[in-house]
């Protein structure tokens, strides 16, 4: 499973033939005086492809692209949105997503052509033909289908359902010009290098490129610009630009999974490693009579390695069988939606093959060369005796192995304290009982009339129509400065587009200042309300001195005067710190409805709810969500990782149980006279437990106390990378430290009782 999830990972954009030539073009800001970055963003301004394009010799091909979901198509007196984006028609140049239908040098060359993939024809085209027809988006568009291409496979980072020719988007937006709009970041760029072309030397060579073209335009928003090309590979696992075009990975998972999956593997190979030796007394009459009869050594080495084969390839059916019982739990665990053909990938029936020989060689070895090395003189005497021999190595691996187990008890404690300590923190705005609809793209009249009808319902307690709630960002990275600051400081404010209801409908306490009054005409014009954290990046001294003050933006988002302040609240999760927020009396550029109610039929709320909103909108779909619950799944990463180490921590602590009988069987098996003998000089049973469990026992502590400070270390670091977090709790170390002694013991005690209640007549005749 392991091995297959990481093979997935790390192929992500490999099926495209020419991937080590394809580059994303990114924009980075930084700070003019200090140097420091302040964000990088997988988006341009509109000229960057077009000068990349004319002036840089090295690039082949330029890529223009931009999200295009907003076009909802008509279907059987519905509009459904797909998953589209407006390309120019280089795209089938530069990436190999293979073409069933259609030319892909010209299918997105005119305007109002599309492209969609086998899935989406076959759904709006069932039992014909789909290339050549056409497609209705936005009541009166008509788009000829121009092309049809094999669904998109899962392992790349861009997904989409239908590709919209970028001669439309021109077509629609005619303010779009190549030549202008420097300050316009919503353009993706994608280039092609032509071969053997120095990537680092082309990226130093063009980062400086806004520095060059709009200085005057960077100066007065107070900031510098640079462009940064990333290379196909490290877009899924590595960007630092995020992904607009699909789903982001995170190389430091698939180092975490591939490690624990090794340490694992490790583990096994140590346990057979001692069972094998600790059990060697029992194959010694059977090596010695073969090297009485004249096998070699050589050959005694191949048969126990042999057999080790013979015992991985067992073990390796047994765990296909449970791959197919095991496997949604598997992509519950990582999201996926791996099937048992995935298995027979080339790379996984080789990696798997690699693997039962290495953990053979490993495992079967040393065994092989302690039996083999046995002399049968003193085998078939009856001289050979196990006493100290190995058992210093076979108390360093138990060691490591409780390490290890011991270590991921940890990590788990501490990904379920951090996520405990996510879910109870005090969020600084009202989240339950409400519910969010998405109303984009409807009409602004029968809008305005669905919010009044649904605001006069009983059970309405608040209603607001904005283009951010929390979970939801808005605007970010929107360029501002303080009056009379243009040019010499700007800072990054998230702008928000609200109405006089946002405040009350999410308890948003004002601290300074007021909320917008819809009977005063400025309030709905210029005025703003924003947060401490924006009031500190603004640089006035407190919540009261900065109402009244002005902000200014070159793109006029936010712009206004400051009537209000609210106390910060956390618009997104905790792994990010509260942002400075700007918001607008906007509605012309909201499309959520957040409505708060009274607890109490929720059900029939939401069925009043759609029922109005069929009215209004009978061609569109009711689509809705609870915000609190919606919250919660900015935190799903951190669910999957405890998962993930609770998961393997019960595995490892089974494997270290399974060394834990190892040592404690060879440990017995060597001091069997010993036993005997302290018996017949009368020790008690307790006595014999004591002697045989204390030396053990005190091994595990030593794994304990070599793991909590790398725990400790670890943990830290971990919670670092969140904005607020809470401080280790060493309860929970504590608790780890019980739960491996206590396995420990309930161990050890099995077999040490055992031992302690046998004859020690047998003990004495042992040797």
């Amino acid at each position: 499973f392991i091995l297959l999830y990481v093979v997935d990972e790390v192929a992500y954009d490999n099926f495209h033939l020419k991937s080590e030539r394809i580059y994303r073009v990114n924009s980075g800001f930084s700070n003019p005086t200090t140097g420091e970055k302040e964000g990088i963003f997988d988006a341009n301004a509109w000229p960057v492809g077009k000068v990349l394009e004319s002036e840089y010799p090295e690039v082949e091909a330029v890529l223009y692209t931009r999200n295009a979901s907003g076009l909802l198509i008509n279907l059987e007196e519905k509009q459904i949105r797909q998953r589209s984006f407006f390309a120019s028609d280089e795209f089938f140049d530069i990436f190999s997503f293979e073409m069933l239908e259609g030319n892909p040098s010209t299918a997105l060359e005119k305007p109002y052509s599309v492209v969609i993939t086998e899935t989406m024809a076959n759904k709006y085209f069932p039992n014909t033909e789909a290339l050549g027809k056409t497609l209705t988006m936005m009541d009166t568009l008509q788009f000829d289908v121009t092309g049809i291409v094999k669904d998109v496979p899962a392992n790349s980072h861009i997904q989409f359902e239908m590709l919209i020719s970028f001669s439309t988007y021109r077509d629609i937006d005619k303010s779009f010009d190549y030549g202008s709009g420097w300050g316009n970041f919503n353009m993706r760029n994608y280039i092609l290098l032509k071969e053997g072309t120095d990537a680092v030397a082309l990226t130093q060579k063009a980062s400086g490129m806004y520095e060059e073209k709009v200085p005057e335009m960077l100066r007065e928003w107070g900031t510098r610009a640079y462009l940064d090309f990333e290379k196909m590979p490290d877009i899924y696992l590595k960007s630092e630009a995020g992904n607009g075009m699909g789903p982001s990975g995170d190389i430091n998972r698939v180092y975490l999974v591939s490690g624990i999956g090794i340490f694992v593997i490790i583990l096994a190979c140590i346990n057979f490693i001692n069972l094998t030796t600790a059990r060697s007394t029992y194959r010694s009459r059977e090596v010695g009579l073969r090297k009485v009869v004249g096998s070699s050594r050589t050959r005694l080495i191949f048969q126990f390695l042999g057999e080790a084969l013979l015992l991985n390839l067992f073990s390796f059916f047994i765990a296909l069988a449970l791959a197919g019982l095991a496997l949604p739990f598997f992509n519950a665990l990582l999201v996926k939606s791996y099937s048992l053909a995935n298995l027979l990938h080339p790379q996984i029936i080789i990696g798997i093959s690699m693997l039962i020989v290495a953990v053979s060689f490993f495992s079967g070895f040393y065994p092989a060369l302690v039996l083999s090395g046995m002399k049968p003189i003193e085998i078939l005497k009856n001289k050979v005796s196990l006493s100290e021999k190995g058992v210093t190595s076979r108390r360093v691996l138990v060691v490591f192995q409780f390490m290890i187990s011991v270590l991921l008890v940890l990590g788990t404690l501490v990904v379920i304290d951090q996520l405990s300590f996510m879910q109870r923190e005090e969020l600084g705005f009202a989240k339950d009982e409400i519910f969010i609809i998405n109303a984009s793209h409807s009409a602004d009249d029968k809008l305005a009339n669905f919010r009044n009808e649904l605001k006069s319902q009983s059970v309405v307690a608040e209603l607001t129509f904005a283009n951010a709630v929390p979970g939801r960002s808005g605007w970010a990275g929107q360029i501002a400065y303080p009056e009379g600051m243009q040019g010499e400081r700007s800072v990054s404010l998230e702008y928000m587009a609200v109405d006089d209801g946002y405040v009350p409908t999410l308890s948003l306490e004002i601290i300074a200042g007021r909320n917008f009054d819809i009977n005063r005409p400025t309030d709905l014009e210029n005025s703003l309300v924003i947060n401490e954290a924006a009031v500190k990046i603004l640089g006035w001294d407190s919540p009261e001195d900065a109402v009244g003050k002005k902000i200014e933006s070159p793109s006029g988002y936010p712009a206004g005067e400051v009537i209000g302040v609210i106390k910060d609240y956390h618009q997104a999760g905790l792994q990010q710190k509260i942002s400075a927020v700007a918001m607008n009396y906007d509605p012309e550029n909201s499309y959520l409805i957040a409505v708060r109610f009274k607890a109490g039929d929720t059900k029939n709320l939401l069925s009043e709810a759609e029922k109005l909103w069929k009215q209004h909108f009978p061609d569109r779909d009711f689509s809705y969500y609870f915000l609190d619950e919606d919250f919660a799944r900015q935190y799903e990463s951190e669910e999957r990782l405890a998962k993930l180490f609770g998961f393997f921590s019960v595995v490892t602590i089974v494997i270290g149980v399974i060394g834990l009988l190892g040592l404690v069987s060879f440990m017995i098996v060597a001091r069997t006279k010993e036993i005997g003998v302290r018996k017949v000089m009368g020790a008690g049973e307790l006595t014999i437990v004591r002697l045989l469990s204390m030396e053990t026992l005190i091994l595990v502590m030593i794994a304990c106390l070599i793991a909590i400070p790398l725990a400790w270390y670890g943990g830290n670091e971990w919670l670092n990378t969140f904005a607020y977090r809470t401080p280790l709790d060493p309860t929970i170390f504590v608790v780890a430290f019980l739960i491996a002694m206590s396995i420990s013991f309930i161990t050890i005690s099995v077999l040490t009782i055992k031992a302690a209640l046998s004859n020690p007549i047998k003990s004495l005749r042992y040797e």
